[in-house]
């Protein structure tokens, strides 16, 4: 704006595109109208095409896509438009059939393309979202056979058996997810695989290979969710089953002592005694001066970005990253003091279901019942679980209190502000409540077991449901739930944003964790 005030011209392209970017979409749509009037080319149609559609011209956007497609076959943007022309068709005008065939005919006109496997995926996901579900299962299951070195190839296969299982055809789904094991890539994956080869064969009576399937499952992958959820159904219980009383004495003393015992034999020790206090060199790091000074003043925030600066600087060093762990546990950082146990275990050569067979004292951190003065009750309060509750408050923060999302969610909880005040309302409590209050933990932890205890009532008791509602919102929450009422395996599998799909594996395999380390039976 200010070169264009100063009389100096600007390229109308460039103009229109820091304009896009910057969500000025008018005069970005002026700036690339321009360009086309004098220097037609298909970059420009495909930027205003996106212009058009923040606009809600989402047919104006369709034309330019479609200028792009037939006239400029060479623009590099080429390939972006045919998707963007059907993203636009289904998600904007809601042409499901045309938006399908779009996607096709990408696919046929170049199947050599970097992106023709992602084309037919989501023409996949478009059929599967219209209902159609054997279409879906059969374009899905094109990748793996087109495009067998395809990173789409294993979810391919593995979608096209939830929707021949949602379909009732379980011998099908068996075959798509027989498919997707043999084409798994790591653990999880043919975790993932053969638990649902199991529930296939459960649909069809089949308990002796049922069982065995899910054997499978649980050995494969033993801190995922996967194998988490293939152990609770081959003992019956039901999602988030604590399965005892969960007990969080423990002997610090001697874990440590046991811990310190294996560092000394798995890595070179130079600094003095005890293992739990600085080295000089630590001491004297300005990062540690400065944090230590800022945490004195109450600027948490700051101290915790000094002090973890200084955990990544020494996070090839497992003694200096040991010892630098208590400091910040001494602070109440939860946060990076759980990074520290991590990276001492991940410098051991230990991945996640090796970290299991550590000493217990650095998975009594990883996994401490942090906050539980204020967690536990507001569970019993809220008729949850304590370690559901637990898993809930690791997986949103990592027990910092002041965390914020990009979301703007905040505190222990990450409850969203017009999501708290609400809450506040409704609760008439805290007195002269604030914003601010979300970073308080006693206000963060109640607002969210209460919140979370509205979806859990909303669904019934449906935890699963609960979790998504949580994450992602009601509604949404309740398009998933009905597509898979009775089923919480079938229910995450529907869910179409991967962040509340990932949301509930995670906490299931924190629970999981939670479960080994404290349930007494």
């Amino acid at each position: 704006i200010r070169i264009v005030e100063a009389g100096v011209p600007v390229d109308d392209f460039q103009r229109g595109l820091v304009d896009y970017y910057a969500e000025a979409f008018e005069p970005a749509l002026s700036a690339f109208d321009r360009q086309l009037a004098v220097a037609p080319s298909g970059t420009a149609h495909y930027y205003r095409g996106l212009t058009r559609r923040a606009l809600g011209d989402a047919a104006g956007a369709v034309s330019d896509f479609s200028a792009v497609i037939d006239t400029y076959p060479e623009d590099p943007w080429w390939a972006d438009a045919w998707l963007a022309k059907a993203y636009t068709e289904w998600a904007y005008l809601d042409t499901y059939a045309v938006a399908i065939q779009t996607y096709l005919d990408f696919a046929a006109a170049v199947p050599a393309s970097a992106s023709a496997d992602d084309a037919l995926f989501a023409a996949a996901r478009t059929s599967e979202r219209t209902g159609d579900l054997a279409t879906a299962a059969a374009i899905w299951l094109r990748i793996p056979a087109e495009y067998s070195g395809s990173e789409l190839a294993w979810q391919a296969a593995f979608e096209a058996g939830i929707v021949r299982y949602r379909a009732g055809d379980p011998a099908a789904a068996r075959e798509a997810f027989q498919l997707a094991e043999s084409l798994a890539v790591d653990s999880g994956q043919r975790a993932a695989a053969l638990l649902w080869i199991g529930k296939t064969r459960m649909l069809e009576g089949d308990a002796v290979g049922t069982v065995g399937d899910w054997q499978a499952a649980a050995a494969a992958d033993p801190t995922g969710y996967y194998s988490a959820r293939a152990e609770d159904l081959l003992a019956g219980v039901e999602a988030f089953d604590p399965g005892g009383v969960f007990d969080f004495t423990v002997d610090p003393d001697a874990e440590r002592r046991e811990a310190e015992s294996w560092l000394r034999a798995t890595f070179p020790i130079v600094g003095p005694e005890p293992l739990t206090e600085l080295s000089p060199a630590l001491a004297g790091d300005a990062r540690l001066v400065r944090g230590l000074e800022l945490a004195s003043q109450g600027l948490y925030w700051e101290a915790e970005a000094e002090l973890d600066d200084l955990r990544q600087a020494v996070e090839n060093d497992a003694e200096s990253t040991y010892r630098l762990m208590h400091t910040l546990l001494d602070l109440r950082m939860v946060r990076p003091a759980i990074f520290a146990a991590r990276q001492v275990l991940r410098l051991a050569g230990m991945d996640d279901a090796a970290t299991m067979g550590a000493p217990v004292y650095f998975n009594h951190i990883r996994f401490g019942p942090y906050y539980g003065d204020l967690i536990l009750p507001e569970a019993l309060s809220q008729g949850f679980d304590g370690l559901f509750l637990l898993s809930v408050v690791r997986q949103e923060s990592l027990f910092e209190g002041f965390a914020t999302s990009s979301a703007s969610a905040r505190g222990l909880m990450q409850v969203i502000p017009s999501t708290g005040q609400g809450i506040a309302n409704a609760l008439g409590w805290p007195p002269d409540y604030t914003t601010s209050d979300l970073y308080r933990p006693v206000v963060s932890v109640r607002f969210g077991a209460y919140y979370l205890a509205q979806q859990r009532d909303r669904f019934a008791g449906d935890l699963y449901t609960a979790l998504a509602g949580y994450n992602a919102g009601p509604g949404n929450a309740e398009i998933w739930k009905a597509l898979a009422p009775d089923d919480p395996d079938l229910f995450l599998e529907v869910i179409r944003l991967q962040e509340p799909h990932l949301y509930i594996r995670r906490i299931y395999e924190i629970f999981a964790i939670y479960r080994r380390l404290y349930v007494r039976p």
